[in-house]
C-alpha cells in the first residue's frame, strides 16, 4: 500500500481525462439521438442540426448546474442533525475522513432507509456531499463505518463524482427522449402519417429508428461498466485512507447479507451508491451497476 498516492494521482488524471471523453461521448450521443429523431419524422438535416447541437450542449450544461440538487432530491436525502448522536458520529468521522485525504470537509446528508448503504455526489471537493442512509449509522460498529466513509470520501478524491453525477443526469435524458421517439413513430405509423415523404428516405428512417433504440442501451452500458471499474478504486483507496481493509470487507459483508428491502428514492441514482439499493450484485454481469460483493471482499482482503 506504500505505493497507493501515486496510484491515485495516476487515476485522478485518468479520471480528469475519461471525464472530458465521457461528457463528449454523452454530447454526442444526445445531439446524435435528436439529429436521429429529426430525420425520422422528415425535418430538414440542416435545421436539426443547427437546433440539435445547441439543445445538448444547453442539456448538459442544465444538467452540470442542478445535478447535485437532483440526486440529493433523487435519493430524499435531508442534512445530518448534529444533536442526534448517531448521525453526529458520522459527521465526525466524515470530518476525520476528509483530514486523511487532504480534502475540504464535504457536506453530510442522511437519507431515512433501513437499508445499510451510502453514496457522494458534487462537482468537485470543495462542494462534495457524502449521504449515508439511517440503516447505516445504526447497523454499523465504528471501524465499519469508517471504511464506507473511507470509500466515499475515495470517489471524491478520484474525481469520480463530477462525470458519475453527470451522466447520470445524460443517461436518463437519452433514454427518456429514445421513448418518446419511439411513441411518435408508433403512433405516426398508426395514424399513417408521413406516407409518400417518408418513402423516399426509408433507408435513413431505418438507421434513424436503430440508433433511437441503441442509443440508450450503448450510453447506459458505457456508464454501467465506468461505474463498476471505479468501485474497485474507491474501494483500495478507501482502504488505504482507513488504514484499515477489514473495515470496509466488514461492511461489504454487512451489506451483502442486507438484502434491499426499504429502498428509497429513484433507481437512476443507484450506481451512486455503494451498493446497489434496488438489487445486489452477487456475479459478473454487464447490466451490474456494481462490481460483485464477493470479489470486492476478496480484493480488499488480499490488500
Amino acid at each position: 500500500m506504500a505505493q497507493q498516492p501515486r496510484l491515485v494521482e495516476d487515476h485522478i488524471r485518468k479520471n480528469k481525462r475519461d471525464t472530458v471523453i465521457i461528457c463528449m461521448m454523452m454530447v454526442i450521443l444526445l445531439f446524435s439521438i435528436i439529429f436521429a429523431i429529426g430525420l425520422l419524422f422528415g425535418a430538414p438535416p440542416i435545421l436539426t442540426m443547427m437546433i440539435g447541437l445547441p439543445i445538448a450542449l444547453f442539456y448538459i450544461f442544465i444538467t452540470y448546474s442542478f445535478s447535485v440538487q437532483s440526486v440529493i432530491s433523487a435519493a430524499r436525502a435531508r442534512p445530518a442533525n448534529p444533536q442526534n448522536r448517531d448521525e453526529k458520529l458520522l459527521i465526525y468521522k466524515v470530518e476525520e475522513m476528509s483530514l486523511a485525504a487532504g480534502l475540504p470537509t464535504p457536506k453530510v446528508y442522511v437519507q431515512e432507509s433501513k437499508d445499510i448503504n451510502a453514496f457522494a455526489t458534487g462537482h468537485k471537493p470543495e462542494d462534495s456531499i457524502i449521504c449515508a442512509t439511517t440503516g447505516a449509522i445504526q447497523q454499523l460498529n465504528t471501524e465499519e463505518l469508517e471504511g464506507v466513509i473511507g470509500h466515499e470520501m475515495s470517489h471524491i478524491q478520484n474525481r469520480d463524482i463530477l462525470v458519475m453525477t453527470v451522466t447520470v443526469g445524460v443517461v436518463g435524458a437519452i433514454a427518456l427522449l429514445a421513448e418518446i421517439a419511439v411513441r411518435m413513430l408508433f403512433f405516426s405509423a398508426v395514424g399513417g402519417g408521413g406516407g409518400k415523404k417518408n418513402q423516399g428516405n426509408i433507408i435513413i428512417i431505418i438507421i434513424a429508428v436503430i440508433f433511437i433504440i441503441l442509443a440508450p442501451i450503448f450510453s447506459r452500458l458505457t456508464y454501467l461498466a465506468i461505474s463498476r471499474r471505479r468501485e474497485y478504486l474507491a474501494d483500495a483507496n478507501g482502504a488505504y485512507l482507513t488504514r484499515n481493509p477489514e473495515g470496509l470487507a466488514k461492511a461489504l459483508e454487512k451489506i451483502k447479507a442486507d438484502v434491499p428491502n426499504d429502498p428509497k428514492g429513484s433507481k437512476t441514482v443507484a450506481p451512486l451508491y455503494i451498493a446497489n439499493p434496488f438489487k445486489r450484485a452477487l456475479r459478473e454481469s454487464i447490466w451490474s451497476t456494481h462490481p460483485p460483493i464477493d470479489e470486492r471482499i476478496r480484493r480488499l482482503r488480499s490488500m
